[in-house]
């Protein structure tokens, strides 16, 4: 009976931290779709910078080819930047983050939430981005192994930077604070990420082997950021 007891306390706690976790993730989503400010930003800004490295580079091909894998990891950091940025700043602008927090919801919930809506932004960010390397710079991006490396890196470096924006979203100088801090944090995901990518860019694909390493890194570093996420986004957002 106990055992019971306890099976249906955690089933009903499970649907309902699920239940928040989906609320948060169509609350964005129905906010970007009305506004359109986060990915139309995100989209603009990595449309120019790609333009403008490649007429720069337009001189030595080769070069450009050679540091495209690196462009697109910079590309990638900084528009998701903007796009964190302009995410949890629009919750302050409209004082829903208040609204949230009264909510009687885990705050994990609200982190995991935040993870996935702004996650996935970043996803439909890198499916241009894709189209536009292989436009410019004519490199295999659309393998599966560097799409999946892109999917795994976006999910470390967005658990990571939803936590730091987190704590600088009411400063004054959150616009710069975040890539401050952010930025640095991200380096041990972004060298294995761009180095893996960098692998299948070449007619030869590599062995399990020859990629493992960077992969297990990246892995490690998502399940880190998202662990540490959950315990510690109750006294982050409280304080």
């Amino acid at each position: 009976m106990i055992e019971q007891t306890k099976n249906s306390t955690f089933t009903i706690r499970r649907s309902t931290f699920l239940s928040s976790v989906w609320a948060i993730v169509w609350k964005d989503l129905q906010i970007e779709k009305h506004t359109r400010q986060i990915i139309s930003v995100m989209i603009m800004f990595s449309l120019v910078t790609v333009i403008m490295f490649n007429f720069a580079l337009e001189a030595n091909l080769a070069a450009a080819r050679q540091v495209a894998t690196g462009l697109l990891w910079a590309t990638i950091l900084l528009a998701g930047t903007l796009g964190l940025n302009r995410s949890l700043g629009i919750e302050r602008e409209n004082q829903t983050i208040e609204a949230i927090l009264m909510a009687p919801i885990e705050r994990s919930a609200i982190y995991l939430g935040k993870v996935i809506s702004t996650t996935l932004f970043t996803l439909i960010l890198e499916a241009v981005l894709v189209l536009l390397f292989l436009v410019f710079f004519n490199k295999p991006f659309w393998r599966p192994q560097v799409l999946l490396i892109l999917f795994l890196g976006t999910v470390g470096y967005i658990a990571a930077g939803v936590l730091i924006t987190s704590m600088t979203i009411q400063t004054r100088t959150r616009e710069v604070l975040l890539p401050v801090l952010l930025l640095p944090l991200s380096l041990p995901l972004v060298l294995p990420a761009s180095m893996a990518v960098a692998s299948y860019m070449f007619p030869q694909l590599p062995t399990w082997g020859e990629v493992q390493s960077m992969i297990m890194l990246i892995i490690i570093y998502d399940l880190l950021m998202l662990s540490i996420g959950f315990v510690t986004y109750h006294y982050i957002v409280e304080s």
